[in-house]
């Protein structure tokens, strides 16, 4: 984590190890972490790194807003996975949230996201790049297990690379399954694990999986990542190979993913 003149920093947080580890990591580098989690469970996780801590759903920007600016947060960062479908079965939105849903033009993840950062700016509030404060958890080019990929894995990886990218660019998603240089399948509105898991299951095993960013990927608001829940799902699931895209995709606790691919005998490899 590089070091950084701002004594306070929010945290609008989603699920997964991604928030935990920023806010760990700040916390160590005495940064006066303002978190606020989309459900309570993502607020207690983050609370002991925290000066203080909220609990809001994704529905209730103005509650979000009105404590940011309680807490006087000028510069914050956007971390972790809302579940897609949550967005369409709210009960109870604010009237700030309505609003907001009228005013864009689609419902697309990329259009909400860049939507709720606007309405952030609006109000004084700069959403900070995720890889300025985690340059250190973007693995470079190569191979971080003990196993190496055969040439049939290395020739699915080259295969899938280029489509992966063009799906992650036209908006479905950004993890591809594939076998025998077959798509076995894409990610889409489920998200990583369960996308994983459906072509773990439709491959029976020993598939590759591909994890990339869009080519003009806003680390603003989205960055593609991996951690230890998703390499158990990979290893469940019998997978062989994980490729991501280098420099452009998080691995979040090195280390530990690295010996329990290493455990299983899969590996993680760089592209």
């Amino acid at each position: 984590m590089l070091s950084h003149p701002m004594k306070k920093i929010g945290l609008i947080a989603g699920a997964g190890d991604i928030p935990i580890y920023f806010a760990r990591k700040a916390s160590q580098n005495g940064i006066n972490l303002i978190s606020i989690g989309f459900n309570d469970e993502i607020q207690i996780s983050l609370a002991p790194y925290s000066v203080r801590s909220y609990s809001f759903g994704v529905g209730q920007p103005k509650k979000i807003l009105d404590t940011l600016k309680k807490n006087d947060v000028e510069e914050l960062l956007i971390l972790g996975k809302v579940d897609k479908s949550s967005i369409y079965k709210l009960q109870l939105p604010d009237l700030k949230f309505i609003k907001f849903l009228k005013n864009i033009v689609t419902h697309e993840d990329k259009i909400l996201l860049l939507g709720v950062i606007n309405e952030l700016e609006k109000e004084g509030v700069r959403v900070l790049s995720q890889k300025e404060f985690l340059e250190e958890i973007y693995p470079t080019k190569g191979i971080m297990t003990t196993r190496k990929p055969s040439s049939k894995e290395i020739e699915d990886i080259k295969f899938g690379l280029p489509i992966a990218k063009k799906l992650a660019d036209m908006e479905i998603g950004q993890t591809l399954i594939v076998k025998n240089k077959t798509v076995i399948a894409v990610e889409a509105f489920e998200g990583t694990d369960k996308a994983i898991e459906r072509g773990c299951e439709l491959a029976k095993g020993n598939c590759v999986v591909i994890k990339v960013s869009r080519t003009n990927q806003d680390y603003r608001y989205d960055s593609p990542g991996v951690g230890p829940q998703t390499i158990q799902t990979l290893i469940d699931g019998r997978a062989s190979v994980l490729a991501l895209e280098a420099e452009r995709v998080m691995a979040v606790e090195q280390e530990k993913i690295i010996k329990m691919a290493d455990e299983a005998k899969m590996i993680i490899t760089c592209v």
